[in-house]
């Protein structure tokens, strides 16, 4: 089998970096290219780390060339300052990015969404997440995955309250949640960087999508 190529774009946040440990322990991939705005140590053989301005896309074109794709990159209303900086970074980056890698050839994009991602929802950042699904849709990778994880559980280098406490509230109840309670069961970041990985590895044509729920099964399925 021919060994493969992956990039992480947002290789430094929560899911990035489990998502690199997942990407070191496969067999599948002999190179992981590490994107982040911002410099991190890297200490392994199948890693390197480009620290790139996301502003700057242009001056980088020739980077986003690889197999498989990761896309964690993501901010929040309040650390980005306002609503038009927010979309900036969510949208214009992640398509503009998405575009890029489809002219070089990428075979597989695989996206980190979220549960309710709806371009006509009420809420701004479910329907940020929603326009950048219907984006990736039509530019036409052979290969699209897009997780829709609930709440993120894990440590963040930075703090976000209203996840925060989400966070507490479902780390005590998560046990209790079965069958359709699995559409809000929180998602420890490890058990999604494994699910990104492993619907990676099958190399699955066409537009895959994951439900909170789905993801969850799909982990205890094996």
């Amino acid at each position: 089998m021919q060994k493969r190529h992956a990039i992480v774009v947002g290789a430094n946040g929560l899911i990035g970096k489990e998502l690199t440990q997942c990407l070191i322990d496969s067999d599948i991939y002999e190179k992981v290219t590490l994107v982040s705005r911002r410099y991190f140590d890297v200490e392994h053989p199948k890693l390197e780390l480009e620290v790139i301005d996301y502003r700057e896309l242009h001056k980088h074109w020739e980077l986003f060339t690889c197999d498989d794709l990761f896309y964690t990159l993501g901010t929040t209303i309040k650390n980005a300052g306002k609503k038009d900086a927010f979309f900036k970074v969510e949208y214009d980056y992640c398509v503009n990015i998405a575009k890029i890698a489809h002219h070089n050839k990428v075979k597989q994009f695989l996206l980190v969404s979220s549960k309710g991602a709806n371009p006509k929802s009420w809420f701004f950042y479910t329907a940020t997440k929603g326009k950048i699904e219907d984006n990736l849709k039509q530019i036409g990778y052979p290969s699209l995955h897009i997780f829709r994880p609930s709440v993120l559980l894990g440590q963040r280098t930075e703090f976000r309250f209203l996840e925060k406490i989400s966070q507490g509230f479902l780390k005590m109840f998560n046990f209790m949640m079965i069958g359709f309670l699995k559409n809000i069961k929180g998602m420890p970041s490890k058990s999604l960087a494994k699910a990104m990985v492993k619907q990676a590895s099958k190399n699955e044509k066409g537009i895959h999508i994951y439900s909170n729920r789905k993801i969850h099964e799909m982990l205890k399925n094996g």
